[in-house]
């Protein structure tokens, strides 16, 4: 093994720059250390199987298999939000019920799920599936519509095999894949597997449409045909031997415009990692500029984080990255929970400040377990921090986020795929010796998730924010609504819902108007109508969550993640 992962290292080397080469070399390395410390663990050895094989299995299981809509009580056609969508059009032209305002003039981009299996493996895990873009083009009474689904390495690779390819994956496919015996599952970690299925969110770079999931790897997109053209290139030296990940989520510095990012490298031979926080200008779109390395104990996993005027706020969950059960396991096993006895930094805010100088951290009690997925918001007043951050009773990877559960209304209505999500405000004060203190922000008899707010807010004082809710009008899960929030004012919260729909994240659009109130804007957000199989493509007024905007019928757009805006002089940039 160790001979032809040398022979293996000089091809890979053989075509790229002296840097490159050599840091293609030394993560290879790294990796089969790690692929010999696999051959070592007997308990796992039913994750090293034989790729070395003929492939004997029948191309004929190569189509995707056609979803069918089941009615299951009340949460009609639900589950078809986790049934393939394969369906690829370019510019197909609707015309809308209603109107958008003229600023509302561009291009809603929303990526989503789209195939959920290949020839004969399925996946288990819906967070794994093949992603899909999908884009929205408006222009007042008319909405030009383009699927695409991402045709990224995994995904082209997949469809050479005839079944699904190499790559990491939170569980194991059914039925498993095969790796080769002196890989094992390194073969899922690159440089054996590319590992750029990002269809979490979308940002723009300069010219470059960006995909990303929570990952150093990020994907161009053309804007025009929604096809991904390649992986990003950076000129810089940030990612280390093990770079394990990244944040979906980046943000915009309020002062500079720059997009404000990390990525985390673990120690090959410890938990020790260092987090790289790193400033991405639209002028200089091709090189990082770093910030600060947060070391932690443990590898951390943040999905999303905080900006406020001087700040980043890295929200640490008491979870730990493990690289090595990554090199014998499917990547859910890597998600372990940190033990705690006393407050520290594996339960805190880490506060980086933007301007390169040492930072410091805000612990939280042993009782008070930092569970989180998404940030609303986050400022500083005279007292301290504030950061509201969408929030689990548990950890969020201790949910069941299998297919199976997905599709299966009583563990979906018991909880077991998340639970109720709360947003949670968390004050921080710039006094020490002063507790961290919190409050509920949401109904605490529904889940709040995907939350959104007006971009001219971000990094400041805000009053409302909009999000999903689940268990809205009952003890059904799939009883879904986009929800208005006003937290300043304390008034009843307003929310639009159809029986038997199912909206995406919905995107404010804010007013371009002089004077423009903070709630006066369009929300944006795909839905699908259960019944029909259809998705729509709606426009709310933010203030009164009435419509204002509708066009439809499209075909069913699966399980949507993070949608985003560009208005019409970024689109024809």
């Amino acid at each position: 093994a160790p001979v032809s992962s040398m022979a293996s290292c000089s091809k890979l080397c053989s075509s790229r720059t002296v840097d490159a080469r050599k840091r293609v070399c030394h993560r290879f390395l790294a990796l089969a250390v790690l692929s010999l410390l696999s051959l070592h663990h007997p308990a796992d050895r039913s994750f090293v199987q034989n790729a070395l094989r003929k492939n004997t299995q029948n191309p004929h299981g190569f189509q995707a298999r056609k979803a069918t809509a089941t009615k299951v009580e009340d949460d009609v056609g639900y589950n078809l939000l986790f049934e393939n969508a394969l369906e690829e059009f370019a510019n197909r032209s609707m015309t809308t019920k209603g109107a958008f305002p003229e600023y509302v003039k561009g291009d809603f981009v929303i990526p989503s799920i789209g195939q959920f299996d290949m020839g004969d493996r399925k996946f288990v895990g819906f967070l794994d599936c093949f992603g899909k873009m999908q884009r929205f083009r408006i222009d007042g009474t008319r909405v030009d519509a383009t699927y695409r689904m991402m045709e990224t390495k995994f995904f082209n690779n997949s469809v050479q095999a005839r079944t699904i390819s190499n790559g990491l994956l939170f569980f194991e496919t059914d039925p498993p894949r095969e790796n080769p015996w002196f890989l094992g599952p390194i073969n899922n970690m690159p440089p054996f597997a590319p590992n750029d299925n990002t269809y979490v969110n979308t940002i723009k770079v300069g010219k470059d449409m960006l995909s990303l999931t929570d990952s150093y790897t990020m994907m161009v997109v053309d804007p025009e045909s929604m096809r991904v053209t390649g992986t990003k290139v950076f000129e810089d030296d940030l990612e280390g031997l093990v770079c394990y990940t990244g944040s979906a989520h980046p943000l915009r510095n309020p002062k500079t415009g720059e997009w404000l990012d990390f990525v985390g490298n673990a120690d090959l031979l410890s938990e020790t990692t260092s987090v790289t926080c790193f400033a991405l200008a639209d002028a200089s779109p091709n090189t990082r500029r770093k910030i600060s390395d947060v070391v932690m104990d443990t590898a951390p996993y943040m999905h999303s984080f905080g900006v406020t005027e001087n700040y980043m706020v890295l929200p640490r969950m008491p979870v730990k990255f493990s690289a090595q059960e990554v090199a014998t396991k499917p990547m859910a096993a890597a998600f372990q929970e940190v033990g705690l006895t006393e407050a520290g930094p594996g339960n805190a805010f880490h506060l980086v400040p933007l301007n390169g100088s040492s930072g410091f951290i805000r612990t939280l009690p042993v009782d008070d377990p930092l569970w989180y997925v998404h940030t609303v918001n986050s400022y500083e007043n005279a007292t301290g921090i504030i950061i509201d951050l969408t929030t689990t009773a548990q950890n969020p990877f201790a949910s069941d986020l299998t297919l199976a559960a997905a599709r299966n209304k009583r563990i979906r209505d018991q909880g077991a795929t998340g639970g109720k999500n709360l947003v949670r405000r968390y004050v921080l004060p710039w006094d020490t010796a002063a507790a961290i203190t919190s409050e509920v922000l949401s109904d605490p008899h529904a889940a709040t998730d995907f939350p959104t707010i007006n971009s001219n807010y971000k990094s400041q004082k805000h009053c409302f924010y909009w999000a999903v809710e689940w268990f809205a009008e009952s003890d059904s899960y799939a009883s879904m609504a986009i929800v208005k929030h006003d937290v300043c004012s304390g008034a009843e919260k307003r929310s639009w819902s159809r029986k038997g729909w199912y909206p995406s994240e919905a995107t404010m659009v804010a007013s371009d108007r002089d004077g423009a109130a903070e709630d006066e804007g369009v929300l944006l957000f795909t839905a699908l109508d259960g019944s029909t199989d259809q998705t729509f493509l709606i426009g709310l007024d933010a203030k009164t969550m009435e419509v204002i905007a509708e066009v439809g019928p499209f075909p069913r757009i699966a399980f949507t993640t993070h949608g985003a805006f560009y208005p019409s002089q970024d689109s024809e940039a």
